[in-house]
């Protein structure tokens, strides 16, 4: 049947069952799928976001015939770099609750209201965002921690270029190299503030009265470091073949 009425058997080889559907399925809100999303928002109203924030945290898979599946891909496609970009198998959203926002809400409030979308390439140990959308209870398996608990600088490596921070970049082709084999990428929501623009890996920690450290500035090496953990959050997780 058509994945949007459900009232009708889908046209050949589509997943709707006629133009108006399909239309419609491109808007649609990423809970309920009846109903059309609330412009920039990703639900159809309170109702929805209210479930989905309960059952947080959770993740959403995207159809790809959806609006924001192509914002995603496109944006992921121009943020590569070097060479062809792997094809995109899934997208999902990443649902957030208060808890996991308000620290994040409040860092921005006093730092600055601009936000920076960016790429932070991870590993992935179990079967998350392919055949499950459960998290796995392993201490080692980097995206289900991050998306239980977000981003945290005390576990980062210490020897990273730029000392003990979160790490993430503008070129996905950049933040792609650290998904290794089977791992998972994460469109992150950034709070850079003032940041130290730097063309060398000297700089081991955040120098007084920044807030962010930037290497390669757009362009193809790019690591952006913060090092507070209510600067970064994960909004759209990416999976590839």
């Amino acid at each position: 049947m058509c994945t949007y009425c459900h009232r009708r058997p889908k046209f050949s080889g589509k997943e709707q069952c006629g133009q108006t559907c399909a239309d419609k399925a491109k808007v649609a809100c990423l809970l309920c799928k009846v109903r059309p999303k609330n412009r920039r928002y990703h639900f159809c109203g309170k109702t929805c976001k209210r479930i989905a924030t309960k059952s947080t945290p959770l993740i959403l898979e995207i159809p790809k015939d959806h609006t924001t599946y192509d914002m995603v891909e496109n944006k992921f496609k121009s943020g590569w770099m070097t060479g062809s970009p792997p094809a995109i198998t899934k997208i999902f959203k990443i649902i957030e609750n208060e808890a996991f926002l308000q620290p994040y809400d409040a860092y921005r409030k006093r730092v600055g209201p601009k936000e920076n979308y960016l790429y932070h390439g991870t590993k992935r140990q179990c079967q998350f965002g392919v055949s499950t959308t459960n998290l796995c209870a392993s201490a080692s398996c980097a995206i289900c921690n991050i998306l239980k608990t977000s981003f945290k600088v005390e576990v980062a490596n210490p020897g990273g270029a730029f000392g003990q921070g979160i790490y993430s970049s503008s070129a996905s082709s950049m933040a792609f190299g650290y998904c290794g084999a089977g791992g998972a990428m994460l469109l992150n929501k950034v709070v850079l503030g003032n940041s130290f623009q730097v063309n060398n890996s000297g700089i081991r920690n955040c120098p007084p009265g920044n807030d962010s450290v930037v290497y390669n500035a757009q362009g193809a090496y790019n690591q952006t470091i913060v090092y507070n953990n209510a600067a970064i959050r994960p909004v759209f997780l990416i999976m590839f073949q």
